[in-house]
């Protein structure tokens, strides 16, 4: 299963300030997971916080568990709270 490559979407609440989205992509960056699209939703003033969407390119599997580790661990991440492999058809 580690060695499987697809591509990846994330959905993630983060706090919604400056340099939150940097240190997701360095995360990703330096496992070599390359970004394919993001979108960011409104954020939430009473929580402060944003919706991050990424898909990203075809990456190995435990390239983007060691990332999601890190990401979780972040203290600008609240949660991840989709993750889903997309395979093409």
């Amino acid at each position: 299963m580690s060695d499987i490559e697809t591509r990846y979407y994330f959905r993630m609440n983060v706090e919604d300030q400056a340099g939150v989205l940097a240190q997701i992509a360095a995360i990703m960056g330096k496992n070599s997971i390359s970004i394919s699209s993001v979108i960011q939703q409104e954020s939430d003033p009473s929580t402060k916080t944003a919706e991050i969407v990424i898909m990203t390119h075809p990456a190995k599997e435990k390239a983007v568990q060691k990332a999601m580790k890190i990401i979780n661990k972040l203290d600008v991440v609240k949660e991840i709270s989709n993750f889903i492999r997309v395979e093409a058809i």
